[in-house]
């Protein structure tokens, strides 16, 4: 989703993670500060005793607030700089993105744009018009990192009322270990786990009857031991103070990025529980369970 021009401006903060009673004072209002509060130029921020604020500048650069008192917003009018690519800053962008999505600011700005635009765009195909069955796969379903914990590969057939065949095959992809013929358009891993050994890759597809097979996808048996490894490298502190929930909804997205997707569907139930206000981690839930056809 593209910044807007007011985003792209660079000139505001979004509030990431909060501990504490934070406010934020701005043209003679105040309100408290939540995750995903827009923090403007010429406001001022005003954290109590032992609380913290963590704000996110558009590149990803996160800024601290750990003490109690008066700050304002341009103190730090020119701490957002450029940074080096990495996971964790490239989350940040991801995250202050999707965060400025849900602000009146936003909505106010798709607001104006529309009252100027002039609405164009083809026409919907007739009643008549042919509509070609084809498979439409989540690009996560590329490679499935599992880790013993069940999950459904699943897809969609697009204009397709009929059955699908699923086969499983070996690493090379050419000798089926499993096969089966279904309603629904996923199938959940547990159904043939009993063939699958740890640290071994498989490939699986998809055929529906009129139409080319889907390609081969992977499948790896992930160990136990690497997955722990890998959690313990997300609960490593950062440089920032983090709220549980923060935390919860950085650890799910990581581990989303990494194809652990069962392993990330935990996380991703955790951050919406742990901040039910927060409509970005209650919307990411729902998106996660309908691209997965987690029912």
């Amino acid at each position: 989703m593209p910044f807007s021009l007011f985003a792209q401006r660079g000139d505001v903060l979004l509030a990431y993670s909060v501990k504490g009673k934070v406010t934020v004072i701005y043209k003679n209002e105040e309100a408290a500060v939540k995750i995903g509060k827009v923090l403007k130029p010429g406001a001022v921020i005003t954290t109590q005793k032992d609380a913290s604020l963590i704000m996110l500048c558009n590149n990803g650069k996160p800024l601290s607030v750990t003490k109690e008192g008066n700050f304002p917003v341009n103190n730090w009018k020119d701490s957002c700089r450029s940074l080096a690519g990495s996971v964790t800053s490239n989350y940040f962008k991801y995250i202050w993105n999707q965060l400025y999505v849900y602000s009146p600011e936003h909505k106010e700005e798709l607001r104006k744009k529309n009252d100027m635009a002039v609405s164009r765009g083809d026409p919907p195909p007739g009643p008549g018009a042919k509509k070609n069955p084809r498979f439409i796969f989540s690009k996560r379903m590329d490679t499935v990192c599992y880790d013993g914990q069940d999950f459904p590969l699943s897809w969609t057939g697009s204009y397709y009322p009929g059955k699908y065949f699923f086969a499983l095959y070996n690493s090379k992809g050419d000798k089926v270990l499993f096969a089966d013929s279904l309603r629904s358009s996923y199938i959940f891993i547990d159904s043939f786990k009993h063939l699958l050994e740890p640290g071994k890759s498989y490939r699986w597809n998809v055929t529906m009857k009129g139409v080319p097979a889907s390609k081969k996808r992977v499948l790896l048996y992930i160990p136990a031991e690497q997955l722990n490894d890998y959690m313990i490298s997300l609960f490593l502190p950062l440089d920032i103070p983090e709220d549980t929930a923060s935390q919860f909804f950085r650890i799910a997205w990581m581990l989303e990025q990494k194809h652990y997707l069962a392993e990330s569907y935990i996380w991703y139930q955790k951050a919406a529980a742990s901040a039910p206000d927060v409509e970005l981690f209650r919307d990411q839930l729902i998106r996660f369970r309908n691209e997965f056809s987690i029912k």
